[in-house]
Order: structure tokens, then sequence, then C-alpha cells
């Protein structure tokens, strides 16, 4: 029997330092967490961001809870229950969802699972989950509030070290501006003339290549397009850089190609101020709202374009 319950400890803990890692290395890449979530279409940006948050939170409180022995009738199950219903999500993700997949995202960026080793992962973890009855866990007076300690640590610390766009905006000041006479300027660029820019309803996105946000911007709007069956002639990309560098912007975001301009560098940083991205919503060339990509207002877009 001791024998027995010293398995049951040992797998235990095991399980709960795979469940903190999981939660780590999510929160770690967590902008590529948030996006792999936001492509399945579900909610908005915003909502995205809190549920990939709770979803860390309460992945990392599982497995605080395995390894010090708290509430095990409880955590025993609630760590079978999401093991059986992420491994049903990765079987029918294919069916249901249009995502990559070759990153399940279950260690974020930093340990990379395809669909079918996560599956494999998952029923290892589920076949020993088996033994977390073989031990009942350490019995504490005030388990309970331990319990809960450990849930509200793990959730709010996510929410607090890296929190989402929408509170972040609310705290500090991210509008964005631009150089409105050289702004006109690069509205005058042949290339950009020739797109019709100043003609309707224009969503005017300015990227550089090699930015980081801009591919995630991309990302963004390439997604509600899709969710709102917007019109992609009614988004114009205008780049600074080489159009060699443009390829593979577009090959590494797999986004549509939307209408694309290449603008000179000067005429470009002196109306953007030097920052990117920005999207600009332009109705016959009249500026009427300008977002950076943390502000990026999805209802607003739709209700502009609609």
């Amino acid at each position: 029997m001791k024998a027995k319950r010293i398995i049951g400890i040992v797998v235990r803990i095991f399980i709960g330092l795979v469940f903190i890692a999981s939660a780590l290395t999510k929160y770690l890449s967590i902008e590529a967490v948030d996006m792999f979530l936001f492509e399945h279409k579900l909610f908005s940006w915003d909502v995205t961001q809190f549920v990939s948050r709770f979803l860390i939170g309460f992945e990392c409180f599982i497995g605080l809870s395995l390894v010090f022995g708290i509430c095990q009738k409880l955590v025993r199950w609630l760590t079978i229950g999401s093991l059986f219903a992420f491994t049903v999500y990765v079987l029918l993700k294919p069916l249901l969802f249009d995502v990559s997949s070759d990153n399940c995202h279950c260690f974020g960026d930093v340990l990379v699972l395809s669909d079918t080793q996560t599956i494999v992962k998952n029923v290892i973890l589920l076949a020993l989950s088996y033994f977390l009855f073989w031990q009942s866990g350490l019995r504490k007076k005030y388990a309970k509030w331990l319990l809960l300690a450990f849930f509200v640590l793990s959730t709010a610390t996510v929410y607090t070290i890296k929190p989402p766009d929408v509170i972040v905006y609310s705290l500090y000041d991210k509008s964005a501006s631009l150089n409105m006479e050289k702004f006109g300027i690069l509205l005058q660029e042949e290339s950009l003339a020739n797109l019709e820019i100043e003609k309707g309803k224009k969503i005017l996105c300015l990227y550089s290549t090699g930015c980081k946000y801009c591919k995630r911007t991309a990302i963004k709007l390439d997604v509600m397009i899709a969710r709102h069956d917007l019109e992609k002639e009614d988004f114009v990309v205008a780049f600074w850089g080489k159009e060699k560098n443009i390829t593979k912007f577009y090959n590494e975001t797999q986004v549509a190609k939307l209408p694309t301009a290449i603008v000179p560098p000067d005429v470009f940083l002196s109306a953007t101020k030097g920052k990117q991205p920005i999207v600009v919503l332009l109705d016959n060339g009249k500026v009427m709202d300008i977002y950076r990509s943390i502000t990026l207002d999805e209802d607003r877009i739709v209700d502009f374009l609609k």
C-alpha cells in the first residue's frame, strides 16, 4: 500500500508540473496564443484576450493544486475533465475550425506539438490520471481556502503581468496620430492614387514589412474580414520597403492579399511620425478614425463599412 501511495504522489506531482509548464510556456508566447484563439472566429479580439488568459490561469491553478495535493477529490476530476475536453477539441478542430494543425499551442511557441502529438500526450496523461485515485493528497486544515488562493493567484497574475489590450489602453495613452499635412501628400502617391484610395470608404493599413505588430494587425484584420464577410477591395495596405519583403510578409502571416501599394520611406515615416502599424478609416479621403494595433475596434470597422 505504501508503494502504491508513493506512485500516486509521484504521478500527481508529474501531471501537475506538466500543467504548470503548459501554462507558463503559453504565457511566454501569449501573443501567439491570442492570435491562434482569435483565428477560431469565436470571439472578438477583446473577449479572446480575456478567454486566453483565463484558460492559462485555470491550467496553472490545476497544476499548483496537483503539486501541493490540495482538495484532490475535486482537482483530480478537474484534471481528467480538462484533458478529456481538450482532446475532444483537438479531434474536432479540423471539422469545425479553419486553423492550422501544425501547432496546437499547448506549450505556446516554446514547444511545438502537432495535433497528433497532442492527442498522444493527452491520452498518456489521461492514462496516468488513474493513479491519482491511489492517494488522497495532503490533508490540510485550510485546504479549501488554499485552493481558492491558488485560483485567485493564478488568474489574477495572468491578467496583471500581461493584461489584455483593452486594459492597457484604458490605463495608458495608446492613441494614434498622423502628421496630417504629410499624410495628405502620402495619399497623393501614384501607387495609392491608382487604388482610388480617396474614393468611397476605405480602410488604409500602414505597415512595415519587418514589424511584428504589423503582422499581428494584418492577421486580426484578416479574421475580421472573414468573420463579417467584408469586401477585400475596401482595404488598402501601404508598405514602405522592398517588394520581396512584402511577399515574405504575406507568406509569414498567411493572410489574404489585399490591394497593396509601396510608398517611399520618407513619405511614409513622416506621415506616420515613425510609428506603425496605423490603420486609418477614410471616407472619400477624409480621415474618420485612426487606430494602432492595440486600439483596433472591430465593431467600429464593421459599422463603418456596412
